[in-house]
């Protein structure tokens, strides 16, 4: 996170300062910032909480929620948002969708995945800004920032620009579009999608234990044990994560369009590297906040859909001649098969069931 995403704070509004910032800086933290309050998730409401959405997967509704109202069960692996906040198949998987590449659904299997059970909202563009060398998934990007905020996360290099215009989406919702009445952020998953997730009762400091030290990559010293004004928001790993996903979106996108002439650039490496930062942090939760990590659904369940959606758009990009590199395969090697990697694969294994460590890190 940058000085530029300084707007990415607990503000409902952002404070600009600082100048442009390169490639991976951190964000600062705007001290001037009104933090909102840190409400705890009590023990009584994450049961009301559970037995609401008992009842609701029972009634067969608990799926996405746009601006119009629910939108019914079964569309995590959707694509587009409409006019009536629907979302949907537009396009048979361009970069970023969730299932673009999946192992699940090369093999047929049938029956719900982990991740499908996430609650994903929509909303309608708020500019219509846009450029012909973006592409489509920088464009959709843009169009979900805020109007007074574009020219504020403008990059000349696309990766950088989705990245950092993600962060600035992601204040835009946990500050206007939280409904949960506790702290929560929210994560922009293209096409008009986001999810908001409560942050659980742990420090993001208490994450740094669980990332093995051979998967403590480049960027671990910057974010995971750095940026300590974010310590009490676990969740900003989350919040980093998901722009790395949505850089390495655009980058996918812009080379299948034929709109890739920058050369080589690592536009994959975030992605992946953050895989292994996420998994630390549900590791984190199960150990430290169990009550959250047992009875808070949508925190798994994003957990879940994220790093399907992560792996699947790592994969496609690692393959592309303009982002190929030897570091990021060793890095994913050690990821998903490596002794390293193993307390990570395991939490992977006993949450969510050996099929989906085996979509995840299989060949």
């Amino acid at each position: 996170m940058s000085p530029r995403c300084a707007c990415n704070d607990r503000a409902a509004s952002p404070q600009l300062r600082g100048p442009p910032p390169a490639v991976g800086e951190p964000r600062s933290r705007d001290s001037a910032g009104i933090l909102l309050a840190h409400a705890g998730m009590t023990r009584t409401a994450r049961w009301i909480e559970v037995a609401v959405a008992a009842l609701a997967a029972s009634a067969g509704c608990v799926g996405h929620v746009g601006d119009d109202g629910p939108v019914g069960p079964g569309a995590a692996d959707a694509s587009a948002a409409g006019d009536g906040g629907r979302a949907s198949d537009a396009d048979g998987g361009r970069a970023g969708d969730a299932d673009a590449g999946g192992a699940a659904d090369a093999a047929g299997g049938g029956g719900p995945r982990p991740g499908d059970g996430v609650e994903l909202r929509t909303y309608d563009p708020l500019n219509d800004e846009s450029d012909p060398s973006w592409g489509a998934v920088l464009t959709d990007i843009v169009q979900h920032c805020p109007p007074e905020w574009v020219s504020t996360y403008y990059d000349a290099d696309k990766v950088t620009h989705g990245h950092e215009t993600s962060h600035g989406i992601h204040a835009y919702l946990r500050n206007e579009r939280n409904d949960t009445g506790r702290r929560a952020n929210a994560l922009y998953l293209l096409d008009g999608r986001y999810a908001l997730v409560v942050e659980p009762g742990i420090r993001k400091s208490e994450v740094a234990p669980y990332v093995p030290s051979a998967l403590r990559g480049s960027r671990y010293a910057t974010y995971v044990t750095g940026q300590t004004a974010w310590d009490d928001t676990p969740l900003y790993l989350f919040d980093e994560w998901n722009a790395y996903v949505n850089g390495t979106a655009v980058a996918v996108d812009l080379e299948r369009a034929g709109k890739w002439t920058y050369g080589w650039r690592d536009a994959c490496a975030g992605t992946i590297e953050f895989v292994a930062y996420a998994l630390a942090v549900g590791r984190a939760v199960e150990e430290r906040d169990p009550d959250y990590f047992a009875d808070y659904a949508q925190f798994r369940e994003l957990l879940a859909w994220n790093l399907r959606r992560s792996m699947a758009l790592y994969r496609e990009c690692a393959a592309l001649e303009p982002f190929a590199w030897d570091q990021q395969d060793a890095y994913f090697e050690a990821l998903r098969s490596g002794p390293d990697g193993a307390e990570l694969r395991a939490f992977v294994d006993r949450t969510y069931g050996a099929a989906f460590t085996a979509e995840l890190f299989g060949d």
